[in-house]
């Protein structure tokens, strides 16, 4: 993208996100930043609208970015102050440092969380057990969709929906579980994942969908004990964006349930390092569209997973957001690891 319609796209996307309000070309003009005139900055508002990045909710209102032009924004035009990130860093070590153990830090990160960005904060620890699968067995449940269940040498029960395969009928479920059965016995989790994808590469069972449904599971089974801590939701209710109805209610269920939530954290569970960012329509909560979730891992002692963030409106600060989020993964990790002056 050009310098000149990053620096328009990027004004406009603050604007949007101080105000609420379709940005008008007027106003950029008039703001004196891009020494351009209206006609001008309207041509190139217009050509960002064209490549997906801008919409106009009404004729001659003004544009307002899209979920892609906030992906562009938050990947490559955002920056981070210096001095915010500073007085972050300190009003998380600050507040966290009282913590006396984990399920208090957890807890108080939480908080920190919703105070400091006046959204949703949530902690989301899991604390692994080692598991061998000791079976594998395929339920029907319709024509393309099938229950996979494992059962673990602790005695732990996991399932998830799976791909079926239309050629396999219901007599030919119980061979196949014995197979996968067989493959896949006294296994942890990530040599699972290894010879499930031995098996997708020779295919000789002929059901690779399954398989890869499967391996997706492997790569991030629901082992171990959970734990969802979450505050400041109520926070929500006074936006603009959860004045419909169907929006908080199913901000509210997605919260209470948890399941889509931890889809996410799954994905974020995965990454090295870094804040992950899922705008809009990209983390598929369903009736949840003005709704963004940012997301980062923290880690803790060998046996301890976790991942903690921010839900709130599309239309956040990404730029303070970020290194709140950031930050309090950074020492939330540190303290459970024990790597901290007190």
């Amino acid at each position: 993208m050009k310098e000149r319609d990053e620096h328009i796209l990027r004004q406009v996307v603050r604007a949007y996100l101080d105000t609420g309000h379709p940005v008008a070309s007027r106003t950029l003009s008039e703001q004196g930043e891009l020494n351009l005139s209206p006609a001008s900055i309207r041509n190139v508002m217009a050509d960002l609208e064209r490549r997906g990045f801008l919409y106009a909710p009404h004729t001659s209102a003004g544009r307002i970015p899209t979920d892609s032009g906030l992906r562009y924004f938050v990947d490559t035009l955002m920056t981070v102050d210096p001095d915010i990130r500073r007085s972050m860093e300190e009003a998380v070590a600050r507040d966290l440092a009282e913590a006396s153990d984990r399920q208090a830090l957890l807890q108080r990160a939480t908080d920190e969380l919703a105070s400091l960005t006046r959204f949703a904060g949530m902690v989301w620890v899991r604390e692994r057990r080692p598991q061998r699968i000791r079976r594998l067995e395929l339920v029907p449940v319709s024509s393309d969709r099938l229950l996979a269940v494992i059962v673990t040498d602790t005695g732990d029960v996991q399932n998830r929906l799976v791909s079926r395969p239309r050629s396999l009928g219901d007599g030919d479920l119980q061979h196949l579980s014995r197979r996968l059965s067989e493959i896949l016995e006294c296994c942890d989790f990530r040599e699972a994942g290894c010879r499930l994808r031995r098996e997708m590469e020779s295919d000789r069972l002929h059901v690779r969908r399954l398989l890869a449904d499967l391996n997706r599971w492997a790569d991030a089974p629901t082992e171990g004990e959970n734990d969802l801590f979450v505050s400041g939701q109520r926070q929500l209710l006074d936006m603009p964006e959860f004045a419909v109805i169907d929006t908080v209610r199913s901000l509210m269920a997605t919260i209470e349930e948890k399941e889509q939530l931890l889809h996410l954290v799954e994905q974020v569970e995965h990454e090295e390092t870094g804040v992950k960012v899922f705008i809009g329509s990209e983390h598929a909560l369903v009736n949840m569209e003005q709704v963004s979730v940012v997301l980062s891992r923290y880690e803790g002692p060998a046996n301890i997973v976790g991942t903690l963030g921010v839900i709130g409106p599309k239309r956040m600060p990404y730029e303070r957001v970020l290194p709140i989020v950031d930050c309090t993964a950074k020492w939330v990790s540190r303290m459970l690891g024990g790597n901290i002056e007190r």
